[in-house]
């Protein structure tokens, strides 16, 4: 279980890493950081959604810490490439804004498939803490 809070913690550094490249291309206007994300909003995008996966994977460890509940270790990989794998499209367009637009059916199937991970990890983590609270 501890490795959803390690997973958080090196997520939430990525995202103040996230934060400060955001600072110094918008308010800095450091151009060649502008050269490789020009769509510094997708780089903001990131950060925010990047910290919401860190407070999920919070929520998830101390309410089965509470609850005295233990995820399958498989459900704990899952989570945990979930959580990384699920907002870093935003930095693939924060880099290139145009991917995953060209409606090409393969890069389509890449950005939905990553969002199976977090599903399955967080939606089976969620039913367990229901399951549990009213048992």
């Amino acid at each position: 279980m501890e490795w959803l809070l390690v997973t958080a913690a090196g997520i939430t550094l990525f995202s103040l890493l996230e934060a400060w490249l955001a600072t110094l291309i918008i308010y800095w206007r450091v151009t060649f950081l502008k050269r490789i994300f020009p769509a510094t909003q997708n780089l903001i995008h990131s950060h925010i959604d990047y910290l919401i996966m860190t407070g999920l994977l919070g929520v998830v460890y101390f309410s089965c810490l509470v609850l005295g509940l233990k995820l399958p270790d498989p459900i704990i990989v899952v989570l945990c490439i979930g959580a990384i794998y699920n907002p870093f499209g935003f930095v693939i367009k924060a880099i290139n804004p145009k991917a995953g637009m060209g409606g090409d059916l393969k890069e389509i199937l890449v950005v939905s498939i990553g969002f199976i991970p977090a599903t399955i990890g967080f939606g089976y983590a969620m039913i367990a803490i229901l399951l549990e609270l009213f048992n």
